[in-house]
């Protein structure tokens, strides 16, 4: 008689980790177990919590995600599947899969369930908007749903985040179970892989039956959960092992292997095992999860953290935003105006972390974000060593357009994740990232899937969204910023706008977010000023062109007699041009000892940029001399206390800016400022011709520096917003926080003009490094992100690479293509300088080879593209690649920046 074969009913897959060798058994967990710890997990939910304040029917909600949770994985049994992956001379990977199985979920009685349960593990933009659409026009495509459809109608016009927001919480339930079995049963790599973990999960070493959750997420007046975990255990096929440890051809066997071991598990299920032996003692478990121990000490006391990990009392503005952000329950709207050197990071960063609020700090450049980064990161240190918050984990995100990188605080101690630096994404106590980044973050932009945890976290009530350096964006950038700041009010989020110098006319702008001005009230810092006016910036060629050497030679020699006169003195230099910088700061390395001498600008490469200004900072800190060499790249927000300034003549905003880093902490007696140059730079100039006579007035009569009257002569005409910004802007909103898919199209063209209609591309090089003639290998390129008009002029180099990244989404992960036709607004485009000889690649090898230092970083940007002549609303960019004689185009298109 034939034996009928049961359903695989499993829910989870551990493979118990084995130092060196492959799992001696396999562990499956019970799918009914599974799901039973999953729908108890929801039912404890914080139900209570803020976010759920203005839901009319919460009981309603709740049962839908029960309901959810009951269903979400009825159709692993159908799906399931075991892969072997097997690389050259390494123990396999083995891989579980239910591939397609939550759609198969189905609750005709409550078609919201339904949806979240076959849209759990995906958690993109792409399918929850979609799926809200869809409920939310129920009503119009089935008699029998219209009762339904019109009350989710009601749902999602009056909240139409509600979907997301139930989807949110299926999707942790499931997350921590699935955590929590995976870090009990001894497979942690399974449990670090998550990257949508929203917590963090700490197992007693002590005790391997106790966890603890942090933050908290389930009713109030539970301190602990308990939930069983049992498996059944299939020792690994031992023909198998046999095969696979005694393999030593070079043809990988994957498929047949997989075969083998499904073949094994489906005849051990069938045959040998016993459904009920989960009830033995050896294998049933009762798990408890508890709250973190120390979290019932909730908030710190904002003015005694001052103390305990500044060292110093608030000052008089400091304690003004404790006061406005302390309250319970409040969602603060502030625009915070104090000058330069006030303690802005430390009176928005101090009041977050006693608060235990999640704090995204955006600012303006990178520089700024590297800045910041390594001074938050000792206060963290700090912050995580105080009593109160032993053993508990914080950790600071870092996202800029060209990485992402996570740091994690415990006692004291910072250290990297050990692997998986993606894991928990936007899941951070503090979160710095630009402006640019933001915005693409805060439109779901990036990975597919789970796209949306970004903006459900930037959405969660105890988010603090701080705007630093809130003056210096410009133009389209200007345009955004504003729309992003009032989008976030309208939604009740807490934020606040920190500057030193933004005009009264600008502040007007933002007239609903409640103003603090301490502009006046902190004491004056002495520096003496001058204004060298007869020096010119740049000399007319016959060509055509400029020629500047003549400015960085009196440059270079007014520098070396302040460094003459005074050889411990800390100077910043400042020009506009990245060929300036190199040029003086080479003239200056003849003259002078290198290891004073720092260059520094936004063309050195991405990787190397932190650690140069680390070792600035270093300097500074220890009052040790330097002469840095910078350009704008460095003067907005920057921590550093130099004692003199020399800087190329700028707008009076940038002036004010810069002078900010020279005698930032009010310690030098003798500091001085110098002005250097004719006119501002045709591509920098901010003012009018009247305007500018106004200012070179006063900064030629100033022998102190006076930054009243510097910010009387920033020109501040009425701004013309692009209309083409807003609309796309609101269109974005519309389809992300509206699931308005008429919009869907905006959001697939990857169309984000953040600060220009000119879309960036990531260059890199690849070769010998002239600086220290190593090689920069394959693996670690240096880079940069240029706009991509950049690459249409200058020279054409030979050994360049022109690729476009992409998302396999059969493999699941990010690829590389030969650059093809279309918009580069969804685009990923990659420009790589490789010197190094390449196999099946041909070359133009008459064009002159690039030469890259990394001292001195990417001085020339290659040309690639040319422009077309095009007379609609799109530029247009040609792109020729030569290949055995074989030619290959593309035109890359994207939007003009003028509106004429």
């Amino acid at each position: 008689m034939k034996t009928k074969k049961r359903s695989l009913d499993f829910g989870r897959v551990f493979f118990p980790e084995s130092k060196d060798k492959l799992p001696p058994k396999i562990l499956f967990q019970p799918l009914g177990n599974h799901v039973a710890n999953v729908t108890k997990l929801v039912k404890c939910w914080n139900w209570k919590s803020e976010e759920f304040n203005n839901i009319v029917d919460l009981e309603a909600v709740r049962k839908r995600v029960v309901k959810a949770a009951l269903i979400h994985d009825v159709g692993k049994p159908q799906k399931f599947k075991l892969k072997v992956e097997n690389k050259k001379n390494k123990l396999p990977k083995f891989i579980y899969s239910f591939s397609g199985h939550r759609f198969l979920a189905e609750d005709k009685q409550e078609p919201w369930a339904q949806y979240l349960a076959r849209g759990h593990h995906d958690f993109s933009i792409h399918d929850i908007a979609r799926d809200s659409y869809k409920l939310k026009t129920l009503g119009n495509s089935s008699d029998d749903a219209t009762t339904k459809g019109s009350q989710y109608k009601a749902i999602l016009e009056a909240d139409p985040l509600a979907y997301a927001r139930e989807l949110y919480i299926l999707e942790m339930c499931d997350q921590i179970e699935a955590e929590i079995a995976c870090r009990f049963y001894d497979d942690d790599k399974q449990a670090e892989s998550r990257a949508f973990m929203d917590f963090n999960i700490v197992q007693n070493k002590e005790n391997k039956y106790e966890f603890s959750l942090e933050p908290w997420v389930f009713d109030d007046e539970l301190d602990e959960i308990s939930l069983p975990l049992t498996t059944w255990s299939m020792p690994f096929p031992e023909d198998l092992k046999q095969e696979i440890e005694s393999y030593k051809g070079d043809r990988l066997k994957d498929t047949e292997w997989s075969r083998k071991l499904n073949d094994a598990v489906k005849n051990w299920w069938n045959n040998d095992c016993d459904i009920r032996s989960t009830g033995d003692k050896d294998r049933r478990k009762k798990i408890i999860l508890k709250r973190f121990a120390s979290e019932s000490e909730n908030n710190i006391n904002c003015s005694s953290i001052y103390q305990d990990i500044g060292g110093f009392s608030p000052n008089e503005m400091q304690q003004a935003l404790i006061d406005n952000l302390i309250e319970e329950d409040a969602h603060p709207a502030i625009l915070l105006k104090a000058p330069t050197g006030s303690g802005k990071t430390e009176a928005i960063l101090f009041p977050a972390l006693a608060n235990r609020k999640r704090l995204f700090l955006v600012l303006p450049t990178r520089s700024l974000i590297e800045d910041q980064s390594e001074r938050i990161d000792k206060y963290l240190i700090r912050f995580s060593a105080l009593e109160q918050n032993c053993d508990r984990q914080f950790s600071l995100v870092i996202d800029t357009g060209s990485v992402m990188i996570r740091k994690l605080y415990e006692n004291g101690k910072s250290f990297k994740p050990s692997n998986n630096p993606r894991r928990h994404l936007y899941k951070g106590d503090v979160i710095l990232a630009t402006l640019d980044k933001f915005i693409y973050r805060y439109f779901a932009f990036g990975d597919k899937q789970k796209s949306f945890i970004f903006p459900q976290r930037i959405q969660q009530p105890k988010t603090l969204i701080c705007f630093d350096e809130a003056h210096s964006y410009e133009n389209i950038a200007f345009t955004n910023f504003q729309s992003l700041v009032k989008s976030l009010y309208e939604q009740g989020r807490s934020i606040v706008l920190m500057t030193a110098t933004m005009p009264k006319k600008l502040i007007e702008n933002f007239y609903y977010l409640h103003n603090l001005d301490f502009s006046n009230c902190v004491k004056s810092k002495s520096r003496s000023f001058s204004y060298l006016d007869k020096i010119s910036i740049a000399e007319a060629q016959e060509d055509g062109g400029f020629d500047s050497t003549n400015f960085q030679e009196q440059i270079t020699a007014i520098a070396l007699d302040e460094f003459e006169v005074k050889p411990q003195r800390r100077i910043l230099l400042i020009v506009e041009t990245v060929k300036d910088a190199v040029g003086i700061y080479l003239k200056l390395k003849e003259e002078m000892n290198s290891d004073n001498l720092f260059l520094y600008h936004g063309r050195i490469a991405d990787q190397l940029r932190p650690e140069i200004y680390k070792q600035i900072k270093q300097r500074d800190y220890n009052k040790q001399p330097y002469i840095l060499v910078t350009t704008r790249a460095i003067e907005v927000g920057c921590d550093l206390n130099a004692e003199t300034l020399i800087t190329q003549v700028c707008p009076p905003e940038n002036l004010i800016q810069r002078v900010g880093r020279c005698n930032r902490k009010g310690d030098v007696d003798d500091a001085n400022v110098i002005v250097v140059g004719d006119r501002i730079p045709d591509f920098l100039n901010t003012l009018d011709q009247e305007s500018w006579e106004k200012y070179r007035l006063v900064i030629s009569e100033l022998n102190d520096f006076n930054p009243k009257l510097i910010a009387n002569c920033i020109f501040s005409e009425q701004k013309i917003d692009d209309y083409r910004v807003v609309e796309t802007f609101s269109m974005l909103h519309d389809y992300v926080y509206g699931s308005d898919l008429t919009c869907q199209e905006t959001h697939e063209k990857g169309v984000i003009p953040t600060r220009s209609w000119r879309p960036s591309v990531t260059l890199e090089f690849i070769g010998k490094d002239k600086s220290c003639e190593a090689d920069i290998p394959n693996e670690k390129p240096h880079s940069i992100t240029v706009t991509i008009e950049r690459l249409c002029s200058g020279k054409e180099y030979a050994y360049v690479i022109v690729q476009e990244q992409f998302y396999d989404k059969d493999q699941t992960k990010w690829d590389k293509r030969n650059l093809r036709w279309g918009s580069a607004y969804n685009k990923n485009i990659l420009v790589t300088i490789n010197n190094e000889e390449q196999i099946g690649c041909v070359f133009d090898h008459d064009r002159e080879v690039y030469e890259y230092e990394s001292e001195l970083g990417f001085i020339e940007i290659p040309k690639i593209f040319v422009k077309l002549r095009s007379k609609d609303t799109e530029e247009k960019l040609l792109y020729t690649c030569d290949n055995r004689g074989e030619k290959t185009t593309a035109i890359i298109k994207y939007v003009k920046d003028s509106l004429s």
